[in-house]
């Protein structure tokens, strides 16, 4: 039975029909709202648009993120501002008393079921600020169990996994669960090999052109803490035995320099590479191989770990605000539902850098799912000419697709529907999409309040 719960000083007559059609309601005041859990589900909030004007919205709003809890808006007359303004501020649906019974009663099931595929994705649990592996999957946690087994040692870890896994937030992991000092990571790959030695060892003043003064390496700047040397295949095949030499006796010498000089640090490195076969061409030093890795650390991709991107995505949503100033709440269920059906090649950095595009391109509070693979709305006058409407459902597509397909090396201009046609393909998404207006309208490349005007007059009838 769905329960509702609305503002004191409800319009009578919209009490009245919730009644007439069987829904328990009662009001609430202030910041009293409900988290969401498995026992609270079947209940919903219905919000006077009256409520979302007033200055209390903001605060409330807050709460409304925080508890998970999607909302309706209730209109006494529908007008096309209004139900923009709702929709971007965040409401799942609006209703008002022009709608039918059964209009009204789609809306309550409709965000009960959002509710529930809420809880399914995200299971409640709330993000710490201080998680450095982020996510509840099973290969992550045992990630996790073994980070802290290792954390206190001194033993030499080398970390596999794909481009953009997240190798460098293990290593970072690592040395948290360790005993403290600097972190100080080197990508391998970003450094001319003429220059690797002195970067890794320091250099004395006057050792080579250009070295107007003494400069510590990097092992000397992490003494006490952890050395990270990530894409470590990709080192110069010259520098492997100093590095080697190096991990033996933790004792170096600086480019130029006559003595040696020693530290205690942890080296910790990584790579994407197939070292087996590196080592098979002569391109990596077996013995170094050994040595780095006394333990090897497998970083599973994010397609094998799906029930990770919800929480992966709520923490980008929150930096990516922070880095563009925006103010997104949370993200649309449905959203996440899409990122399930893709598979991610680029892993976790890929998943960051959609969440950091729409962010930026896209105002909020809630991440919507049609903004996926659509353009900013001050960017669609000029694009949308070149969209092309979707007749999938919203959960199928494995990824974005782009505007204009190509045929050959030429790309072919799509042909637009007119006006009867977009309505007669409106009525047929609507259908198939239980009348979710929100990706109808993403799939169409219009405004949402566009489709809730042609509703309003009965073009869509």
């Amino acid at each position: 039975m769905i329960n509702i719960l609305h503002p004191e000083g409800f319009d009578f007559d919209a009490a009245a029909r919730l009644h007439r059609l069987g829904y328990v309601h009662r009001s609430f005041s202030g910041d009293e709202v409900t988290e969401l859990t498995l026992s609270t589900k079947e209940l919903v909030y219905l919000m006077p648009l009256e409520v979302v004007d007033d200055p209390i919205w903001p605060r409330l709003r807050v709460r409304f993120a925080q508890a998970n809890r999607p909302y309706l808006v209730w209109l006494n007359r529908v007008t096309t501002n209004d139900v923009a303004r709702s929709m971007r501020d965040g409401a799942v649906d609006v209703v008002s008393m022009e709608d039918s019974d059964e209009r009204w009663r789609e809306a309550m099931t409709r965000v009960t079921e959002h509710q529930s595929v809420w809880l399914q994705l995200y299971g409640g649990r709330p993000l710490s600020a201080e998680d450095v592996l982020i996510g509840r999957s099973a290969a992550i946690q045992r990630l996790q169990q073994t980070i802290d087994r290792l954390g206190p040692t001194d033993v030499c870890v080398l970390i596999n996994g794909e481009s953009g896994v997240g190798k460098e937030r293990v290593a970072s992991a690592l040395h948290k669960a360790g005993r403290g000092g600097p972190f100080v990571a080197l990508n391998c790959a970003a450094i001319p090999k003429d220059l690797l030695e002195a970067e890794l060892f320091g250099v004395e003043k006057g050792a080579f052109t250009g070295a107007h003064k003494a400069r510590l390496g990097l092992v000397e700047q992490a003494n006490g803490g952890t050395l990270f040397l990530d894409e470590i295949g990709e080192m110069e095949i010259g520098v492997q035995p100093k590095l080697l030499r190096f991990l033996e006796t933790r004792k170096a010498r600086r480019v130029g320099g006559e003595s040696e000089y020693r530290v205690n640090v942890r080296v910790v490195s990584a790579t994407n590479r197939n070292l087996d076969a590196e080592i098979a061409e002569n391109h990596f030093r077996a013995d170094l191989f050994y040595r780095l890795a006394e333990i090897i650390l497998q970083v599973p991709p994010l397609r094998a770990r799906p029930e990770d991107i919800a929480e992966l995505a709520i923490a980008f949503l929150k930096k990516a605000n922070e880095r563009f100033g925006k103010n997104f709440d949370t993200i649309e269920p449905v959203l996440i539902t899409r990122f399930h059906g893709y598979s991610w090649p680029g892993n976790v950095r890929e998943l960051k850098s959609t969440i950091d595009r729409m962010v930026l391109l896209f105002d909020g509070p809630v991440l919507r799912g049609s903004w996926w693979d659509q353009p900013a709305e001050p960017m669609r006058k000029q694009v949308e000419p070149e969209i092309l409407p979707r007749v999938d459902k919203p959960s199928l597509p494995p990824k974005p697709v782009a505007a204009v397909p190509l045929v050959g090396n030429e790309a072919q201009a799509p042909v637009l529907p007119n006006s009867k046609q977009r309505l007669m393909l409106a009525r047929k998404l609507l259908a198939e999409s239980d009348n979710d207006f929100s990706w109808v309208a993403g799939q169409l490349g219009i405004n949402t309040s566009t489709l809730w005007r042609w509703r309003k007059t009965g073009k869509l009838d």
